[in-house]
């Protein structure tokens, strides 16, 4: 590691070169300042020769903090090593992350603010779908060839003016009465084979979660040692699909709208760096 230079230190150094170098000294009392203040984040990725040469170069990383490598991991979620070398060729994850965090900052503000006033004019539709409920869930442990089997039954209305073809709900387990979700899932709804879910329908539906071995997030020995379940399911309001297969919300702008607003929140938080 480079040594921390003292501010005594580079008066000192500046005296005893002044009389040999003049600038070129402060040329070389710079260039040690500059390597004294590099770190994990200040080297340089080879982006452009392939995969493992990218991985090789981000080895330095490990002596990040887990601030700074969530923050890197954040600047490049969305990235494969083609952009990365399209985008910053050769760059440093310091560069890339402030680079990253501008463009955010710049941008996210109006698209932010756009998608809100669209996502206030949507409401009432939303409102409306808000109206398909699902009551009365139980979470259940069912068994067959495969071992156990998470499934959830719950009685399924259509409060709505509007036809239902299909929809998603987010299903959330709790146990022992806790306050957070020990397991979630994505469950699918499709009433086609039944003539749809028109308004004023209801039918009890039972769930399996997971494919055919069932999802074992569901089946820990947290929840089959539980005293008591709860599960929880909400409607994806921009899963809700008419007759003709058609979502009403095209574009969820309200859900869009906070997905933005997170990666602006990060944005803030990774600027220091």
């Amino acid at each position: 590691m480079a040594p921390i230079l003292q501010k005594k230190d580079i008066v000192n150094m500046s005296r005893a070169l002044s009389y040999r170098g003049g600038l070129g000294a402060l040329a070389i009392i710079a260039a040690t300042m500059a390597v004294g203040c590099t770190g994990p984040l200040d080297g340089r990725l080879v982006t452009g020769k392939g995969l493992d040469a990218y991985r090789t170069s981000l080895a330095p990383m490990s002596e990040a903090t887990e601030f700074e490598r969530e923050a890197f991991d954040w600047a490049v979620s969305d990235f494969d090593v083609d952009r990365v070398h399209r985008e910053y060729p050769d760059s440093t994850p310091r560069k890339i992350i402030r680079a990253e965090v501008g463009k955010v900052r710049e941008t996210y503000p109006k698209r932010i603010e756009a998608l809100e006033a669209e996502a206030e004019a949507q409401e009432p539709l939303r409102e409306e779908l808000r109206k398909v409920t699902a009551t009365d869930a139980r979470f259940f442990l069912d068994k067959n060839f495969f071992g156990q089997q998470p499934k959830v039954t719950a009685s399924i209305s259509n409060g709505s003016s509007l036809p239902v073809s299909s929809l998603s709900w987010q299903a959330s387990l709790y146990v022992n009465d806790g306050a957070e979700a020990v397991a979630t899932s994505i469950l699918s709804n499709d009433y086609r084979r039944d003539g749809g879910l028109k308004p004023g329908d209801a039918y009890t539906v039972t769930f399996t979660v997971g494919f055919v071995t069932g999802d074992e997030r569901w089946t820990t020995l947290e929840i089959r040692n539980a005293n008591s379940t709860r599960v929880v399911l909400e409607p994806i309001i921009g899963s809700i699909k008419d007759f003709g297969n058609r979502p009403y919300l095209a574009t969820d702008a309200s859900a869009q709208a906070s997905s933005l607003r997170a990666t602006l929140e990060a944005a803030e938080k990774y600027a220091e760096i």
